[in-house]
């Protein structure tokens, strides 16, 4: 990659993961030291059900963020958090005591979202007249986009096949790395890093002027 190129890769893509952020810095906490989400958990391990509060009002918003950007519809999107939370819930008895409980409600929402998806896709030819509109709708119940450059990006990324669209709105947008996205989506790493690369070029492409040196 030329100096020029790299240089553009950094002023173009990688701030994109600042631009898009939805999520607190109290996601990005490592559990260990979030005493508060410990004992949350060993509590409703206990069966106090009542603590599971604290870890639904704690990651609620990021939750949806994730299922909103693999399926692009806010409602279903609030349906699939919400599914995704009760299933953690029914689940609790397997979770690791000390381990972080983000990675794992990210997981869990992330692999319903993706069945929402690979359902919609066998019966596509009689969604899209529908899908479409309403995807187009929902975009006003979830935090917005803001500046041009910001909606041109936004809009690159959604014309991107399914795969691609998917890997780089959690690379780009949750700003999720490799690792984790791989545990998310249960592809491995290889295989992310071969999507987020395609979905790098396409990108270019589609936002070539942005990569025009005025100098040249």
């Amino acid at each position: 990659m030329s100096s020029r190129a790299e240089t553009v890769e950094g002023l173009v893509l990688e701030p994109l993961r600042l631009m898009f952020a939805l999520k607190s810095e109290v996601d990005r906490t490592p559990a260990e030291t979030d005493r508060i989400e410990q004992r949350a958990i060993a509590a409703v391990k206990s069966g106090d059900a009542a603590s599971y509060d604290y870890l639904v009002s704690k990651y609620m918003k990021r939750v949806v963020s994730i299922a909103w950007g693999i399926v692009r519809n806010a409602h279903d999107a609030e349906d699939l958090a919400q599914e995704a939370f009760v299933k953690a819930f029914q689940t609790i008895a397997r979770f690791k005591t000390g381990e972080p409980f983000g990675p794992w409600i990210y997981r869990i929402v992330t692999n319903l979202a993706l069945d929402v998806v690979k359902r919609r896709q066998r019966f596509r030819h009689e969604e899209l007249s529908d899908a479409q509109p309403a995807d187009r709708r929902d975009r006003a119940d979830l935090p917005a986009v803001t500046g041009e450059l910001g909606r041109r990006i936004d809009e690159a990324i959604e014309s991107l096949p399914e795969m691609q669209r998917i890997v780089a709105r959690l690379y780009l947008v949750e700003q999720f790395d490799h690792a984790e996205i791989a545990a998310m989506t249960g592809l491995s790493e290889g295989t992310i890093r071969s999507h987020l690369s395609l979905a790098r070029g396409k990108l270019k492409t589609r936002l070539a002027d942005l990569y025009e040196d005025p100098h040249e």
